[in-house]
């Protein structure tokens, strides 16, 4: 994890007031964690830091592109990333997490290692679901050899043995 030390903001010896840091991410930073569906990606990341005497705030703002796996045809698919998103930071006896937003660091703290959060801040801004687009005449660009084998292997439901209780139970849903 040296290659992350970049990504430390030490924020004992600054003043208060607004600070800016800029960091780019790679492959090499991506590597750097082990469970990462992200295979390739340059993002950019601007954090606006507002510093007072009891706390200060992290605005975090990523943009760039990443490349991960197609969910259909499991083809390398390239998206767009943008997220923005706030840490404050307040100081107390211990270190805690007291929620997603909020970090208490004890006094003793001297200096902020953000690549855990840039890295989580990266995975929230993908996609659920992340397949090929279809192009202007419908067609997916997604690899046609896949979705030639899936169709091959498409099952489909056969709609004269359903069990009638669901009829049932549909007509529950129809009476409100």
């Amino acid at each position: 994890m040296k290659y992350n030390r970049q990504f430390v903001i030490p924020f004992k010896g600054l003043k208060s007031g607004k600070h800016d840091f800029l960091f780019d991410i790679d492959e090499k930073f991506l590597n750097s964690y082990e469970e990462n569906e992200i295979n390739k990606g340059k993002v950019h990341i601007e954090i606006h830091m507002i510093k007072n005497l009891t706390m200060f705030e992290l605005n975090f703002n990523l943009e760039g592109s990443v490349t991960v796996m197609c969910d259909r045809c499991l083809d390398d698919l390239e998206i767009p990333v943008s997220y923005t998103a706030n840490l404050y930071i307040k100081f107390g006896d211990t270190t805690e997490e007291q929620s997603d937003e909020i970090l208490i660091l004890s006094h003793n703290e001297f200096e902020l290692d953000v690549s855990q959060y840039i890295y989580e801040y990266l995975k929230l801004s993908l996609p659920y679901k992340r397949i090929h687009p279809f192009n202007k005449t419908g067609v997916s660009a997604c690899n046609n050899e896949m979705i030639k084998k899936l169709e091959e292997y498409l099952i489909e439901p056969d709609i004269k043995n359903i069990d009638p209780r669901w009829d049932d139970l549909k007509s529950l849903l129809n009476n409100n």
